[in-house]
């Protein structure tokens, strides 16, 4: 068996596991937020539309962030990308605390 063989076969396997959780995490986030949105969407006006729909792709975008961690081959932990996650999920805390005060 080839060593650079084992240190791709390592390193993707290391990305999968941390894109593992972020994934779980993600879809916790984005799959509520869709829901409340197409359910409740009669009840709000403009500004709440607007702020669940950007919450909503928001989501998204995190989700294909984090499912582009395990996927993409990187040969170090690509941090960025967990960083973007990171950054995607207080964004949208944020803005939903935004949208709360509506």
């Amino acid at each position: 068996m080839n060593s650079s063989y084992r240190c791709r076969t390592a390193t993707a396997l290391l990305r999968w596991k941390l894109a593992t959780p972020l994934i779980g995490l993600s879809l916790l986030m984005v799959v509520p937020a869709v829901f409340g949105t197409v359910n409740w969407w009669s009840f709000y006006g403009v500004g709440y539309w607007m702020l669940s729909v950007f919450i909503c792709l928001v989501r998204a975008a995190q989700l294909a962030v984090a499912v582009s961690i395990g996927v993409r081959p990187s040969r170090d932990v690509p941090w960025t990308r967990v960083g973007l996650v990171i950054v995607g999920m207080l964004v949208a805390c944020g803005l939903t605390r935004i949208r709360y005060g509506l």
